[in-house]
């Protein structure tokens, strides 16, 4: 049978289509896979307890990254400022055209004005804080450092208060931000020891913001004791910072054993928390190397021969 040229070379023109469609295929096909890439698992660490086991598996909470310390920056020293220069009212002509200054006459013919003398005898004459009457002027007395709480623990005075301004006042206690008082590490410590004690007991957990420093005022039953308190809610907190009501207590007090400040300067940890909703109070003691004494306060388990006890 003899084709057309026209369908002779639609023929072809199928041949070669089909010919290029099935190089293409073996193409793609020789290529190799790409590697799917790898999905790192995080790891996490827990922390050691015994945890709560539900549906054959065991349960505990993932431990917080720990937190260092800033090192502190040393100051720099102010610049003394730059000394003006004086000026010479009897200046003569130095040569370069600028003519003299003319001396004032007050009617005595010396050219002297009485007013400016008088004026630097003063200026002479300003006392130095001394009596001296030299003119030198003070130097500031270094801040005073407290005897009783060490600086690795809290930043406190010579009057055992920080030094940065008052945040908020009622009638029992002032209150300071922990922020630039207590060490960040000494304030996790606390942190985590009172969430402990308020899992013993069946309640809310602290949250760790806000934290305050309270100093008590003469008024109180412990005058000028030092705490660190933290709060389970922000009502808690409003309430207790604005209106002295402290219903939902998450405290600590730092307890110092030697109370002189001559000897040992170690801080126990005497921590109270209430619930005015459940009618629950708990008081625990530890001492400085993070021991559970007693659930009783510090003052209690540090003095055993005490009335009460």
């Amino acid at each position: 049978m003899k084709l057309s040229p026209s369908s002779l070379s639609h023929v072809l023109l199928c041949l070669l289509v089909s010919l290029l469609s099935g190089l293409n295929t073996s193409a793609l096909a020789s290529e190799p896979k790409k590697a799917e890439p790898v999905k790192e698992e995080k790891k996490f660490k827990y922390v050691e307890e015994e945890g709560e086991t539900a549906r054959g598996y065991t349960f505990k909470r993932v431990a917080k990254d720990p937190f260092e310390e800033p090192k502190p920056v040393a100051k720099e020293e102010p610049k003394p400022p730059a000394k003006p220069e004086s000026k010479d009212s009897h200046a003569k002509d130095d040569g370069h055209g600028k003519p003299a200054e003319k001396k004032k006459d007050d009617g005595h013919g010396d050219g002297h004005d009485p007013k400016k003398e008088e004026k630097k005898k003063d200026d002479k004459k300003k006392d130095d804080g001394h009596g001296g009457g030299h003119g030198k002027e003070t130097k500031k007395e270094p801040p005073t450092v407290s005897t009783l709480y060490t600086t690795d623990i809290i930043k406190l005075d010579g009057n055992n208060r920080p030094y940065t301004t008052i945040s908020r006042s009622t009638k029992m206690a002032d209150y300071y931000l922990c922020r630039d008082v207590v060490t960040t590490k000494y304030r996790t410590i606390v942190f985590n020891e009172m969430n402990t004690f308020a899992d013993r007991m069946g309640l809310p957990r602290a949250k760790d913001k806000p934290c305050m420093v309270k100093i008590a005022k003469p008024n109180t039953k412990f005058p000028g004791a030092v705490y660190i308190e933290f709060y389970p809610d922000e009502r808690a907190a409003v309430d207790c910072m604005y209106r002295g009501e402290c219903g939902a207590t998450r405290l600590v007090m730092l307890f110092p054993k030697d109370k002189t400040g001559k000897h040992s300067q170690d801080i126990y940890r005497s921590y109270v928390l209430t619930d005015e909703h459940k009618y629950q109070r708990g008081s625990y003691c530890v001492s400085p190397q993070g021991q559970l004494l007693g659930e009783k306060n510090c003052y209690v388990v540090l003095n055993p021969d005490w009335l009460f006890n």
